[in-house]
């Protein structure tokens, strides 16, 4: 049989299909993680946070002061037209406090709310000053992280804005939840260490139901050998864990009857964590132990039940939920 030769010409025609296969493919690649990112990402302006930037701004003081994390930053200056804590320009700027007197570093603990500062000492006029200096993304991440309200409001002191009467909101939204691992680790990093811990809030769907000794149970597959099960009799419910044939009990469970919010822990347990439910009981939240009575946590999956400094003020959309501060 005849050798058949490829010509000069059918050679470049399939180097330009190949590499136009691949520049489609890199491109292809290119534009899906562009894809992801633009839905996955951080805060964006939703109707949610368009009408409650708007009623932030027609019906707050001037002057009051904002605190959030800082990616909505910008949105709440420039279409709220309110100071905020800091934003995407600020969030690597530190805070700097000026005491007046000698004071120890454990009274500056107890004075500003945080345990990580730094501190200059002079003299002026014949009198002592220390200078104070934190991280304000270390400042706001703490009072997420935290389930100490007092330490919060020490904290937040520190950012309102003089003869304003003491006025700040601050806003709990939905993208917190995946960025959980961030303000942990900003709340939690140690300048000893250079590192911080993470923690998550984990999302589990609803996907049927089965029945295990006579008793029906709400299934939300975390693997395929891990399940969460919700059990529920009259109008309780109780929260396992199923791990190939072993069930175990989740400490805490949160959930909703009718329109208030109910809480149970149980003594005897197995895993230490918090399963919170949707009204609907289409989804659910497993809550690792160390962020379960975070201040975040009582805000925005609880409505700050039980607080008394963050007094709930308005929901948009499940999305965004707005506190006032109170100081007093």
């Amino acid at each position: 049989m005849k050798e058949k030769n490829i010509s000069t010409r059918d050679k470049k025609n399939i180097f330009f299909i190949l590499a136009l296969f691949l520049t489609i493919t890199i491109l292809g690649s290119f534009l899906y993680r562009s894809y992801l990112i633009s839905i996955y990402s951080g805060t964006v302006l939703s109707d949610n946070w368009w009408i409650a930037l708007n009623w932030i701004k027609n019906n707050t003081p001037e002057c009051a002061v904002i605190a959030t994390y800082w990616d909505p930053g910008h949105f709440i200056t420039g279409i709220a037209e309110r100071p905020v804590v800091f934003d995407g320009a600020s969030q690597n700027s530190l805070r700097t406090l000026t005491l007046e007197g000698n004071f120890t570093e454990e009274e500056i603990k107890n004075i500003i709310g945080i345990e990580n500062f730094k501190i200059k000492r002079f003299t002026r006029d014949g009198k002592q000053y220390i200078n104070v200096t934190t991280a304000r993304i270390q400042d706001i991440a703490t009072t997420l992280f935290t389930d100490d309200e007092e330490q919060a409001i020490k904290i937040l002191k520190r950012y309102l804005i003089p003869n304003c009467n003491n006025t700040m909101y601050y806003i709990a939204s939905e993208d917190l939840l995946g960025k959980s691992q961030w303000w942990t680790y900003f709340s939690t990093w140690s300048p000893k260490t250079k590192t911080g811990s993470k923690y998550f809030y984990i999302p589990i769907y609803f996907a049927g139901t089965t029945k295990i000794e006579n008793k029906t149970f709400y299934l939300y597959p975390l693997s395929r050998q891990e399940i969460f099960l919700i059990y529920e009799k009259e109008n309780e419910l109780e929260a396992f864990l199923q791990i190939n044939e072993n069930i175990t009990r989740i400490k805490k469970i949160i959930y909703f009857d009718q329109n208030s919010i109910k809480e149970k822990t149980y003594e005897k347990y197995e895993i230490d964590g918090a399963i919170w439910i949707s009204p609907d009981k289409k989804f659910i939240i497993y809550i690792q132990k160390e962020i379960v009575d975070s201040l975040f946590t009582r805000m925005f999956l609880l409505n700050g039940a039980g607080l008394k400094h963050f007094e709930f003020v308005k929901n948009f959309g499940g999305e965004v939920k707005l506190f006032k501060v109170k100081f007093e």
